[in-house]
């Protein structure tokens, strides 16, 4: 009996060993503490995927006949899923449905084809301009909305003869239906003195030297100086006042004392300016053998 006691305490003592012994099943192991697999031959695997990446390379070292021949590379082709599949479809269906054009639609696609968007250059001129007695296309009427008639000469309305103002203009006097000469007025006002004698005037390129006398100069103030001339234009500058009133663009150069000079480029008011007072000029008779009426 005492021998049966001792082995029943034995056995109640070698359970609890047996049962928290570890399990031999890798299946229930927590797939992060499973051992790799081992593979019986595994540089087998290493040189067949050295062999493929050679071939690869090698398929892609032969030159091709056609430069667009994407065979063989890497990309490929992707298959688009269904969902992908019908969108694609769906924008197909749409473009084709906003390019179909009414008659009206595809005469105006093809005019905008046939026109040609080319740039062209285009030269002012390729030589100095001269005076000539070209006939004048506007009437006195046009043109005496752009003037102002006052202590009987005529001026563009939209000159200031306030001596602040910078201003370069043709004007003339008109009495008992008879011009005076044409006359070149000059306003230059600055916070220094110039004490200019003689001016470079550029017209698309070309150069005309013009040299003006009676400059009358003066202070406005404690900081302003004005210079201001005006005088007759005789025939030897018409191919100035012709360029002028032609001009596509200008400046004029200020040549001052002691090498100090200003330019001021003409604005495009100020170039209409001499072109509608020649017209009117001539228009109502001026000329360059016209009296001298003051």
């Amino acid at each position: 009996m005492r021998k049966w006691i001792i082995i029943l305490m034995a056995m109640l003592l070698a359970a609890p060993v047996v049962m928290s012994s570890p399990v031999g099943d890798d299946d229930d192991k927590d797939p992060s503490i499973k051992p790799g697999i081992r593979r019986l031959h595994p540089e087998r695997e290493r040189a067949k995927a050295i062999k493929q990446l050679q071939d690869e390379m090698s398929r892609k070292a032969e030159p091709k006949d056609d430069p667009w021949d994407m065979t063989g590379e890497v990309w490929g082709t992707v298959d688009l899923p269904r969902e992908a599949k019908d969108v694609k479809a769906v924008e197909g269906r749409r473009l084709t449905q906003r390019t179909s054009k009414t008659p009206a639609e595809q005469q105006m696609v093809n005019q905008l084809i046939n026109t040609d968007y080319s740039i062209h250059e285009y030269s002012v001129g390729d030589r100095r301009m001269l005076w000539r007695d070209e006939p004048v296309t506007s009437s006195v009427d046009e043109l005496l909305p752009f003037f102002s008639y006052e202590n009987g000469e005529y001026l563009s309305k939209y000159v200031s003869r306030d001596k602040t103002s910078n201003e370069i203009y043709f004007i003339f006097s008109y009495h008992d239906s008879v011009p005076g000469p044409l006359r070149l007025c000059i306003q230059y006002c600055a916070d220094d003195p110039l004490d200019y004698d003689m001016l470079t005037v550029n017209v698309d390129g070309f150069d005309y030297v013009y040299y003006p006398s009676n400059i009358e100069r003066g202070r406005q103030g404690k900081k302003l100086y004005w210079e201001l001339c005006d005088n007759v234009l005789n025939p030897a500058y018409k191919d100035m006042v012709y360029a002028l009133a032609h001009s596509h663009w200008a400046f004029i150069k200020f040549h001052g004392a002691n090498g100090i000079n200003h330019v001021k480029t003409l604005s495009q008011g100020q170039r209409d300016d001499f072109a509608h007072a020649l017209d009117l000029y001539r228009l109502l008779g001026g000329g360059w053998s016209a009296p001298a009426v003051e």
